[in-house]
């Protein structure tokens, strides 16, 4: 088993702190959630060699400065320009300004994509759940390391659309659109949530949504997401990075042929949770019936998309990422003895995933030991 570097078991240290007193004590102030977000920029932004796809992402900072100014405006309108852009357009400006205005080092890129996300990461956690450094803690590993550490692209995208979800709440639609518009400008898979502005809304019942499970494992041999074509496998595909990410997230091939592996485990998990707790979140917590079509959507989409496994992690995991946050959410609404079992759930689970991603190497490959985590300005 591979051990995480002593800079993230810090981080884990404080989230734990905090998360204890918000659940069990009073309400922790939002300053100490920023501390921790600078903090994990700082690892994030200055990190040297380390993630999955840095690689793949320094080679795609380089591409980005040989597109002209003119062919990413083209591709922000939609239309193809002189030279044809494998990459979305503000992700694309957002190098080339870096490398071509400034001459900046490619820590700096990664740097500034942690600022943004990070940010967002933390106004939507804020909005949606009164335990923000409990979903942190149940979202840590291995989210932290696949998204703010690896696809960084799809990572930045989804938190900016996520962040606009207020947007839904408050019927503002230009302002939601306009999000969808920035996230899509980073990574296409964002334009999935367009929909949602209307689909949150939707009243669904526990029968619907076991009739709309049942149904979607059922699909689930038959690759029926196919008869999309290209459509699907454009929005979910990174170009070079698709190697990087699938050397970094094992997929075994009994899983892919029906076995039972730890993701069907945590849809049985959601699953649990939508329906047990479906009718008292109705009631006391406010939007949840939001975080719960996503959740629908979400489970669907991955039992759909199982047997592809891009598609069943970014696709799927798009919706899912943000359905999660029922889980803590649940505490809100129950009393103190389900809370207390709730909440040694999600320690439990976050321990267990802490021992898996160790076992699995999935520190080591992804450069996060003790041995082999380097920063630009950390000792």
């Amino acid at each position: 088993m591979s051990l995480l570097h002593p800079y993230f078991l810090v981080a884990i240290a404080y989230i734990l702190f905090f998360s204890v007193q918000e659940v069990f004590g009073r309400k922790v102030e939002k300053k100490w959630f920023w501390f921790l977000g600078i903090y994990l920029i700082i690892l994030v932004g200055f990190r040297d060699n380390v993630g999955p796809d840095y690689g793949s992402y320094k080679g795609l900072y380089i591409y980005s400065d040989t597109k002209s100014y003119y062919s990413i405006f083209m591709k922000m309108l939609h239309l193809e320009g002189p030279e044809h852009l494998d990459v979305e357009w503000l992700y694309t400006l957002i190098n080339k300004i870096l490398l071509n205005v400034f001459n900046a080092p490619f820590y700096i890129l990664t740097l500034v994509i942690a600022i943004f996300a990070i940010i967002f990461k933390i106004e939507y956690t804020n909005d949606n759940t009164f335990y923000p450094f409990t979903f942190t803690l149940f979202m840590f590993i291995p989210n932290f390391f696949v998204g703010e550490s690896g696809q960084i692209r799809q990572n930045l995208g989804t938190f900016i659309v996520y962040f606009a979800i207020r947007y839904i709440k408050e019927r503002k639609f230009w302002h939601y659109l306009f999000f969808i518009f920035l996230g899509s400008g980073i990574h296409s898979v964002c334009y999935l949530f367009l929909p949602m502005y209307w689909v949150a809304r939707v009243p669904l019942n526990k029968a619907v949504m076991l009739l709309l499970i049942i149904t979607s494992i059922f699909l689930s041999p038959f690759e029926v997401y196919r008869v999309f074509g290209d459509f699907l496998t454009n929005m979910a595909s990174d170009n070079m990075l698709v190697e990087g990410f699938n050397g970094y997230m094992d997929e075994s091939i009994q899983r892919l042929n029906g076995g039972f592996g730890i993701p069907e485990a945590m849809m049985a998990i959601l699953t649990f949770f939508l329906f047990v707790f479906d009718t008292k979140m109705k009631e006391l917590y406010p939007y949840y019936e939001y975080h719960r079509n996503y959740a629908v959507i979400g489970i669907c989409f991955y039992f759909i998309f199982r047997n592809n496994p891009i598609f069943s992690s970014r696709l799927a995991g798009t919706f899912i990422g943000f359905s999660y946050i029922i889980i803590p959410n649940a505490m809100y609404v129950v009393s103190g003895g389900v809370k207390k079992m709730i909440y040694a759930f999600i320690i439990a689970l976050f321990i267990f995933n802490f021992v898996v991603f160790g076992f699995f190497n999935n520190i080591k490959i992804g450069r996060f030991t003790i041995e082999l985590y380097k920063n630009h300005i950390l000792p």
